[in-house]
């Protein structure tokens, strides 16, 4: 191999692994395929890591920072929007202890997909998409 081309490879190495951390620093905010700690799918929502656990009809959203640590969530209220049945359903989060919780009117699939927006006291809304 020629000097030239043993460049080359390095820089075509190199260039992939910036495109690949781009990749990795894009996918914040997407959706997460992995468990969180309560069995629950994860999202991201702007400051927020957000993880949606359906029971049936009960809806249990928990909310905590990067580090994953809970976040206090006391005035903070919250809306989904799953699907099930073929319809969305919008299901009303009030704050519950250490989580926001609602109920759908009808049993949702374990790892429903839809929104859901969280709204802190400052009035910033921020979505999860799952």
């Amino acid at each position: 191999m020629t000097f030239r081309m043993l460049a080359m490879a390095a820089a075509l190495a190199f260039s992939l692994q910036g495109v690949a951390q781009a990749q990795h620093k894009h996918s914040h905010g997407s959706t997460h395929a992995e468990t969180g700690k309560n069995g629950g799918q994860m999202s991201e929502a702007g400051d927020y890591h957000v993880e949606l656990v359906a029971k049936g009809p009960a809806v249990e959203v928990y909310v905590s920072d990067h580090d994953d640590r809970p976040i206090a969530i006391a005035g903070y209220k919250g809306l989904a929007i799953l699907s099930a049945g073929g319809k969305n359903k919008r299901i009303v989060l009030s704050v519950e202890n250490d989580k926001l919780t609602g109920k759908a009117d009808e049993a949702l699939p374990v790892r429903p997909k839809g929104v859901v927006q969280i709204t802190p006291p400052n009035g910033k809304s921020v979505s999860a998409k799952f």
